[in-house]
Formats: C-alpha cells, sequence, structure tokens
C-alpha cells in the first residue's frame, strides 16, 4: 500500500497493542501513526506495564492539550482509520464522511443478549446499525462472538473481518523440560468470569484420577484470591497449588516458557484473552473454553490445543488427566499451537493482512484470504 496514511486508535498502551503498532511501523514507516487516548492505569502500572515515549509513531493525546490536537488532525487526515478508542463526535463525522473506516471491536453482549433491551443500549446499537450501512465502514471482529453480535442488530453486512490482540511472538522457543512433574499455568485477574474456581475444581479430578503428578500454578492477584485459596484447601489440592501472586507481563511470559499446559477457562465475558496467544507462541499445550473470545479461532480441537464446553469441569479434568499423563501429545500440540501464532496471528501477519485488504477493498476486488485467519470473512 504506497502513500496511505494509517492510524491506529486505542484507549491505553497495552503492549499487545504496541507490538501491532511495531508491525504497522515497519510497513509503513511515517505513514503510521497509533494513538493512545488514556494514561496506563495505576493498577497496570505497578505490574509493569510501561509507556513507550521513544516511539516516533506513537501519539500519547492524555499527555497534553498539544498531543490531543495532534491526535485529532491526524485520525482527520489519515487515508485509513483503525478505530479502536476516540471521540465518537469524530467517529461519526469520520464515517459520514465515507473514509475508510475499520472499527475495532469486542462483543457487544457480554452479559448477554438482553442487553439489546435496554433503553440506553438500544439507543447506542441503533446508532451503529445507521452508521455501518456506509460502505467505506468496516468491522475488525475480535472474536467470533463479536461477529455474531453484529450480525444479530444486521451492522457490517458483508463487511466483518475476522481479527483479534496481537502480542509479540518470541523468535525462539524455549525447549519444555520432559523430565519433571508437568505444570499448569493459570495467570490473570481473580474475578468471578475468569473462572479460576472451575480450573480447581478440574485439577482436583485430573489429580484422583492422572496416572502422574502435576503443579497447578496460579499467577495474578483480585478479589478473587481469598475463596480461590479456600477452595483449594477445601479440595484437599493446596499442596500442588502454587499461588505466586501478580507478576510484570515479562514474568508472567518467562512462566509460559516454563509452564507445559496452559487452561483459559474464562466464560463469555472474555472478550478475546490475549494470555492464550502468549501461551501458544510459547509452546504450551493449550486448554480453552470455547466460551472465551480467541478459543474458537486460536485453537483447533485436538488439533494445536483441546476445548471444553462452558462450566465442565468434569470435562476439562478429563482434557487435564490426559495432557499431564501423555507428554508426547503435549509436546505435538505445543509445537502446532506457536505455529499457528507464527503462521497465521503474530503482529507482522496482521499488520500485513490488513494492508492487502485496504487494498482489496478500495479496488473493488474479493477479500484475499480465507484460510480462517486475520482479515478472512467473520
Amino acid at each position: 500500500m504506497v502513500n496511505k496514511r494509517l492510524v491506529l486508535l486505542t484507549n491505553i498502551q497495552a503492549h499487545y497493542q504496541t507490538s501491532l503498532g511495531r508491525a504497522f511501523s515497519n510497513k509503513l514507516k511515517k505513514d503510521f501513526a497509533m494513538v493512545c487516548w488514556r494514561a496506563i492505569p495505576v493498577e497496570q502500572k505497578n505490574l509493569g506495564w510501561q509507556h513507550h515515549p521513544n516511539e516516533e509513531w506513537l501519539i500519547n493525546a492524555w499527555d497534553s492539550a498539544s498531543e490531543s490536537a495532534r491526535a485529532i488532525e491526524m485520525l482527520r487526515a489519515a487515508d485509513v482509520v483503525v478505530w479502536g478508542d476516540g471521540p465518537p463526535l469524530e467517529l461519526k463525522n469520520r464515517v459520514a464522511s465515507g473514509k475508510l473506516t475499520f472499527r475495532y471491536a469486542e462483543r457487544l453482549f457480554k452479559r448477554g443478549q438482553w442487553r439489546l433491551f435496554h433503553p440506553r443500549a438500544f439507543k447506542a446499537i441503533r446508532e451503529i446499525y445507521k452508521s455501518s450501512e456506509r460502505e467505506s465502514y468496516h468491522l475488525l471482529s475480535v472474536g467470533p462472538y463479536c461477529a455474531g453480535d453484529f450480525q444479530l442488530i444486521r451492522a457490517f453486512r458483508g463487511r466483518s473481518w475476522r481479527w483479534g490482540y496481537f502480542p509479540e511472538c518470541p523468535i525462539h522457543s524455549k525447549p519444555k523440560d520432559m523430565n519433571r512433574d508437568p505444570v499448569v499455568l493459570w495467570a490473570g485477574r481473580m474475578i468471578p468470569w475468569k473462572r479460576t474456581d472451575l480450573l480447581l475444581h478440574a485439577a482436583a479430578s485430573a489429580r484422583a484420577h492422572a496416572g502422574k503428578r502435576f503443579t497447578l500454578r496460579i499467577v495474578g492477584c483480585g478479589p478473587e484470591e481469598e475463596r480461590l485459596r479456600a477452595l483449594a484447601a477445601h479440595l484437599q489440592i493446596s499442596e500442588m497449588c502454587e499461588f505466586r501472586g501478580p507478576m510484570t507481563p515479562d514474568a508472567v511470559e518467562r512462566e509460559m516458557e516454563e509452564a507445559d499446559i496452559y487452561v483459559l477457562p474464562s466464560n463469555r465475558q472474555e472478550g478475546w484473552g490475549v494470555v492464550l496467544n502468549e501461551a501458544m507462541s510459547r509452546e504450551c499445550c493449550v486448554i480453552g473454553n470455547k466460551s472465551a473470545g480467541s478459543v474458537p479461532w486460536l485453537i483447533q480441537d485436538g488439533v494445536n490445543g483441546f476445548t471444553f464446553d462452558g462450566s465442565n469441569a468434569e470435562k476439562l479434568g478429563r482434557i487435564l488427566r490426559r495432557c499431564v499423563d501423555h507428554p508426547d501429545l503435549r509436546s505435538e500440540l505445543g509445537t502446532a499451537a506457536r505455529n499457528t501464532i507464527l503462521d497465521l496471528w503474530s503482529p507482522a501477519v496482521a499488520a500485513k493482512r490488513l494492508l492487502q485488504l485496504v487494498e482489496a477493498v478500495e479496488n473493488g476486488r474479493n477479500p484475499p484470504f480465507e484460510d480462517g485467519g486475520p482479515c478472512s470473512p467473520a
């Protein structure tokens, strides 16, 4: 794509957006900018999230009035905007002007489709539907449930594309140690919809029937921590559970390098689940709840990981037991998981594909991808 200015708009400078921004910058050089509208919250800063002020392509609109004005000027002048966050009036004006715009969104109805009938939500949804009729306005769908929600309101028909979040993928992957007891890892904020309790029940079931011992390593903190510790004691698995506390993103990645199995048990409120990308890129054997946003697109059951339905702790326990007892299976699936990220879901692949999609859209050609990766029809 020659002489096209692209701007990526996001809320905060998350590490998985910075990696995507760097990939776009490598392709477009000075014709790319990423705008962050808000500072990184204190909670994330305490976990090691960092601003990167030295990136020439990064605009921190929250930092000063001049930077905010610069951000507005950039998004108005851009040929292509990927809109994850920003002033609603600017989005409305841009879409109305017919400029090429991609809405970068998670699912609308994380708490259920009943929200469709809430008066305030209904008004917002009606605005989305009306604006989505513009041919120059497309949807980058963060997960299949996002695509389904927008289909429900008949928005972005024929202009909805697979997308997600794209953390950096390490060039090399550390080999797993097959001579020790396997480590099962979970990392995140301990809140109800992350369903760490489901993992504890499954671990108790797996321990009772597995031929080999294993360690369950839990990284993070949150309001559910005390209850989860008590549940581990009640299930009599405290001796095999390691509650490691909160860690920086880099430290979590090191834990993934050491882990053999990674479990994402979150329910439908998990819009994507970046930890799944990160664990797959480090050759973990991954197990994911089909309700979590990234799972249906990243995991092929039995090919590069395993999936389970909803709150089925029994099935999750059986899968855990199988993975614990069969190191060759873990290794095979872990290698396939890493290849999935490298070949389809890396920042570099996503940036390249979006630029190819833009070119196809502008030239009236059919979308170039049908393989289920980024920019395939959602």
